[in-house]
């Protein structure tokens, strides 16, 4: 009995919310469910006039228990706006328990932005949760045309502090979260980043917070970090 209901908590959510707030998780919406976020990044110790807020938003289409569209939108860094349009299909999973798993997915699709020409994206991400611990392995490569191509090798790592253990009145999980994103790119060579960040997770929403660094190469620069708050919905 303990098994199911903990089954049934989870299974609202589709283990969506165990995803980090930059880089991606190997999951998403089950058939027919639909799957929204939006985030908002900013560096508010910036300048007053300074444009530094910047607005994404994400949404997941269950096409079937493997597969699923994923479209982006987002401002971009001169104020135009960019965004990308993918196919995601689950090839790996094995459940040990009812929480623990290991899910790989792979994606392809294309970006489209206002300052440069559309591009074709590909990638893999890994998703394992262990009891308490959920850790997350992304791979993603995206033609990025006059720029050059850029390679992202991203890994996180996400705590569940409380509760320690699920009940019948649970009604949310807190997670901790630790992200670190790598970029390659043939113009920037190697930028690396750090992510810290707290998530709330309820059965059909949740909520979060993070600071990213911004290019540690360069120096832990003030006006160089933000702040990201977001909010994720599964209908």
């Amino acid at each position: 009995m303990k098994r199911l209901w903990l089954i049934g908590w989870c299974v609202p959510l589709g283990l969506a919310a165990q995803e980090p707030t930059f880089m991606e998780g190997a999951t998403h919406p089950g058939a027919a469910q639909l799957y929204q976020r939006a985030l908002i990044t900013g560096t508010p110790w910036a300048e007053a006039d300074a444009d530094t807020y910047r607005v994404k938003l994400s949404s997941a289409y269950g096409l079937t228990a493997r597969h699923a569209l994923l479209a982006d939108v987002e401002q971009g860094e001169r104020g135009g706006w960019a965004g990308s349009l993918r196919l995601k299909h689950r090839f790996w999973q094995r459940d040990t328990g009812p929480i623990d798993t290991w899910r790989a997915s792979i994606q392809i699709g294309g970006d489209w932005s206002e300052e440069q020409d559309a591009g074709i994206r590909a990638g893999v991400v890994s998703t394992t949760i262990r009891g308490r611990h959920g850790l997350n392995i992304q791979f993603d490569w995206r033609q990025a045309g006059p720029t050059g191509d850029r390679v992202a090798a991203h890994g996180s790592h996400l705590y569940r502090w409380y509760p320690a253990r699920y009940t019948p009145t649970t009604r949310g999980a807190w997670y901790s979260v630790i992200e670190s994103l790598n970029t390659y790119t043939e113009t920037d060579a190697y930028i690396p980043e750090l992510v810290l960040g707290a998530l709330y997770e309820a059965r059909r929403w949740a909520a979060e917070i993070a600071w990213r660094s911004g290019d540690l190469s360069e120096g832990p620069e003030r006006e160089r970090q933000q702040l990201a708050i977001g909010a994720r919905y599964l209908w």
